[in-house]
């Protein structure tokens, strides 16, 4: 067989291939005859039998050894063959690869042959060979290597199981958005504002393109065509390679970018500024800040994860190249951590700083022996820089980088177990991490005990299908007092069919966001890849706080929203005997021994997102409770930084502002010292936030008014929490213009519910974080007991003007809540005439997709009994955190309905149920 002709088919020349077979048909006279190169040495398998993925077979060798002083490595044959080498079926090929391709290649580089032919992978659980030789600039070959290795058993999606396995209690996936192509990294905007229509996070795409998703989570194109080279090629292989880190510069909103370039030839790494004159939302200039010539980057191994640590230097992270003696030679950028300025020069108090006014590598280097170091972070716990790196089929790093750190890679796997955190035994392909830490977006809503834990992509076997055995996870380290880790724990773990797996990483204002890399289907390189996260939230509490009267979560409970509490809200668990609570994710609580009617609170403690299960000495002593969720932008309450509202002013929305999260200005001496706290709205204020352990120190509650001092809080303030109505109306846009507020409930323009600023006159709203709205058209106004109410639409928290929408000046019902409560108002049954699987409904909103409707199900509805005294709206579809249709909304006053209707049986998502008349309830 001459496979000759197959190289040539690949884009060898016929000449090469005539070249490359010919020197063996006819060799040089022996005297004539150039010394050949020694046999390869594999590394990659780095040992013989090793089990590896059908779908990702990297291949390595060292550089070549050659017996001519100075001849150069032409290029190399890679073989894999089904058996033994010459025996079995050659089935995979890549003839005379040169560039990166000398030493590494993946199975995306070859072609497919023979049996295999037209395959994109090797057939699972089946021995194979691969075969190596290296040619030199000469014309001559060395003799062949050899190395024995196994597939993987594929492993079958589970019927029904879905695309995500979670692995601890409490958690879920959602998306975020979607088709994008290749979204390798992910940065949070800092201190988001809940601003919906300011960026909230960045995603760079592999091939030139920067993404920006606002709070509405709307997409948008920051900056496109950022390549000078079309990366397009094979995945797995030479394809993987382009634009990868990301960092958002707070001062400035500028972001910093790690991309390759073309010169001459040679792909080399650039770090590029982008600076935005529309608030974020596109990239007005671009300048480069650094390059690195003849730094040649390839396959992954490039310039990768960007961070800004606390010193304010820019952190850089450079693969190897596969030149594995580049890392530990100390002329050379590649396989490095760098550390410079923003302008992109070198900071004189780096570790091998020489200053002789050359542009040179010592002078950037923070430390080195890395060989991909592809994902970094910060962990603000320890004040440290931390790396996950990919080894050579073993041994993959996580690693606390150092200042001037050696960490010993020079081509052996052996030499990655050095200043190791932790190594996986078998590759997983870590690409990112991340730490849930209480002053970055309050650990991503995640429990009080993973704080300061990391997290840890693991992409798995590139662009392989369905559940792996390795990668296709993220997992948590959580560290030990002496800085060490224990075993990685899984989160979430992928269990589709399709290509998806993990990349990108970043805790957000309401959980782990993360990147899937990959569409599920198609080729690597097509758009529909998305951004995903992973969030907090408990099942087995429908309310942001529940108490119970005794440890370990027994007892007598009850369960709260937001808002101020004093013992009377408590329930059968009653004034002082509080032993345990659970915050659910996204809320924040303070308890203090002494009433909220009490001018000081005595001792306050904070309690974050999780299981409190014991209370230690604040057990049995609890008089009052504050309970919050995330800040938002608002002007219910304004801070003054001297007396008599004077001095520089802070507007505050609802929730929970700290000075530790960058919430409040000014740190643990916050600048206010004087308040006005606006109609409906209440605050607790203390001199302490989570920064100082639990011990909230002076804690004080201020209702409505002006406070023209704080007396001992005065200057001093750290945390304020604020409790606003849930929503506000206004007859003009953004926020303006006559205005009332609500509670929960339902609130109907017919009945003059809406009198404060008119039926049919609202033209922008806020809702507080916590609480869902769905606002319709129409009321309960026929008086026949059940209405279709018309336009309907669902509203996430935050500030939305109408005005060009047809809801504009035509509201007539109001359907606010926070979370239901249990209750027996309205009985839900999947049959008519009320049979079939029933569910008891309290007050409040209750939805399918948080497993509210109970046995009655969702999409399964077709009966209701409304209890006297009581009203019902049901909906075809729930809320989601962006403005929503929410389908055919009916109204139902007290009575019996034997059937829903045939518009909307078996179709209702949602039911709201609440009081006709009389005080709203706070919930």
């Amino acid at each position: 067989m001459n496979n000759g002709l197959r190289a040539g088919a690949l884009g060898t020349s016929l000449l090469s291939a005539v070249l490359m077979f010919g020197t063996a048909a006819a060799p040089a006279p022996v005297a004539a005859r150039a010394a050949g190169p020694a046999a390869p040495v594999i590394t990659e398998p780095e040992k013989d039998n090793r089990l590896l993925s059908a779908a990702d077979v990297h291949m390595e060798t060292r550089a070549m050894q050659n017996n001519d002083a100075g001849d150069a490595h032409l290029c190399t044959d890679w073989e894999i063959w089904a058996g033994n080498a010459g025996s079995g079926e050659r089935v995979w090929f890549d003839s005379c690869a040169s560039g990166t391709g000398r030493v590494h290649v993946h199975l995306g580089d070859g072609v497919f042959e023979n049996s295999f032919a037209g395959r994109k992978d090797l057939i699972a659980d089946k021995a194979y060979t691969l075969r190596v030789r290296h040619r030199d600039a000469s014309g001559v070959w060395s003799a062949y290597s050899t190395r024995p290795f196994k597939t993987d058993v594929e492993r079958k999606p589970l019927p029904g199981a879905g695309d995500w396995k979670i692995h601890q209690p409490g958690f879920v996936v959602e998306e975020v958005t979607g088709d994008l192509a290749l979204p390798v990294n992910i940065a949070m905007v800092p201190n988001y504002s809940g601003d919906p229509t300011k960026p909230l996070f960045y995603v760079t795409e592999l091939y030139g393109r920067i993404r920006v998703v606002t709070g509405d989570y709307k997409k948008h194109t920051y900056a496109d065509d950022l390549l000078d080279f079309d990366p397009s090629a094979q995945f797995p292989g030479t394809g993987e390679m382009g634009v990868t880190g990301i960092v958002v510069e707070p001062e400035t909103g500028d972001l910093f970018v790690s991309m390759l370039y073309k010169d001459d030839g040679d792909l080399l790494p650039k770090i590029v500024r982008f600076h935005s004159a529309d608030g974020g939302l596109t990239a007005a200039t671009k300048t480069t800040i650094f390059k690195a010539p003849g730094e040649e980057q390839s396959t992954s191994h490039q310039i990768s994860n960007l961070s800004l640590g606390p010193d304010k230097k820019l952190y850089v992270h450079m693969g190897d190249g596969f030149i594995a003696d580049t890392a530990e030679d100390m002329d050379s950028f590649r396989g490095k951590v760098l550390r410079m300025n923003l302008d992109g020069t070198a900071p004189s108090d780096n570790p091998f700083y020489k200053g002789t006014g050359k542009f040179q590598a010592k002078d950037y280097i923070y430390a080195y022996g890395l060989r991909n170091p592809f994902g970094g972070a910060w962990r603000a716990a320890d004040g440290q820089h931390y790396s996950v790196e990919n080894g050579p089929s073993v041994n993959d790093r996580l690693a606390r980088i150092t200042k001037g750190g050696r960490y010993h890679w020079t081509g052996g796997a052996s030499g990655l177990t050095k200043n190791a955190l932790y190594n996986w035994k078998e590759t997983q392909g870590p690409v990112n991490i991340a730490f849930t830490e209480p002053g970055v977006y309050h650990a991503a809503g995640f429990p009080q005990e993973k704080y300061g834990n990391g997290f840890v992509t693991l992409s798995g076997p590139t662009y392989a299908s369905g559940p792996q055995r390795r990668g296709k996870k993220i997992v948590e380290f959580s560290f030990n007092e002496d800085g060490s880790v224990d075993d990685p724990k899984t989160l979430i773990e992928y269990t589709g069919s399709g290509k998806t797996s993990v990349a990108g990483l970043a805790p957000g204002p309401d959980g782990l966001y993360f990147t899937t890399l990959y569409t599920k289907s198609g080729d690597a390189t097509d758009s529909g890849a998305k951004v995903l996260r992973v969030r907090y939230v408990r099942k087995d509490t429908g309310s942001p706080v529940t108490l119970y009267s005794d440890s370990g979560f027994k007892g007598e409970s009850k369960g709260l929203g937001t808002g101020i509490f004093d013992t009377a809200a408590f329930g059968k668990v009653k004034d002082n005997t509080v032993s345990s609570l659970r915050v659910a994710g996204g809320y924040r609580a303070v308890a203090c021994d002494s009433p909220a009617t009490a001018p000081d609170l005595g001792a306050c403690r904070y309690f974050g997102p999780g299981e409190h299960g014991a209370l230690g000495d604040f057990n049995d002593k609890v008089s009052s409770l504050t309970v919050f969720g995330g800040p938002v932008e608002g002007k219910g309450v304004v801070g003054y930084g001297e007396t008599g509202l004077k001095g520089a002013a802070q507007p505050l929305g609802a929730g929970m502002h700290e000075s530790v999260a960058g919430e409040l200005g000014g740190g643990e001496s916050t600048s206010i010292s004087s308040l006005k706290v606006g109609a409906g709205y209440r605050l607790i204020a203390c001199d302490k936030d989570r920064s100082a352990g639990t011990d909230l120190g002076v804690c004080r509650i201020l209702g409505s008014g002006e406070h023209a001092t704080i007396g001992a809080l005065n200057d001093k303030i750290s945390l304020i929490g604020v409790v606003g109505p849930p929503l506000t109306v206004f007859s003009e846009a953004k926020g303006k213009g006559k205005s009332q507020s609500f509670e929960a409930g339902v609130h109907e323009g017919t009945r003059g519910e809406l009198a404060g600023v008119g039926d049919n006159a609202i033209t922008s709203l806020r809702l507080e974080p916590g609480y869902r709205l769905v606002a319709c058209a129409g009321d309960g106004s026929t008086g026949a007991g059940v209405a279709t109410l018309g336009r309907c639409r669902s509203f996430p928290a935050g500030e939305h003007t109408l005005t060009g929408t047809d809801l504009d000046d035509a509201i007539s019902l109001l359907l606010v809540s926070g979370d239901p409560v249990k209750g027996a108002n309205l009985t839900a049954y999947s049959d008519q005439e009320f049979e079939g699987g029933e569910s008891a409904l309290g007050l409040g909103v209750f939805e399918a997709s948080r497993g509210d409707l109970g046995e009655a199900g969702n999409d399964d509805i077709s009966s209701l009994k409304v209890a006297a005294g009581h009203r019902a709206v049901a909906c075809e579809h729930g809320t989601k955190p962006v403005v929503l249709d929410a389908g055919i909304c009916r109204y139902y006053a007290a009575g019996d309905v034997a059937y829903v209707g045939a518009d909307i049986n078996d179709l209702i998502s949602l039911i709201a149920v609440d009081k006709v008349g009389g005080t709203p309830a706070k919930r």
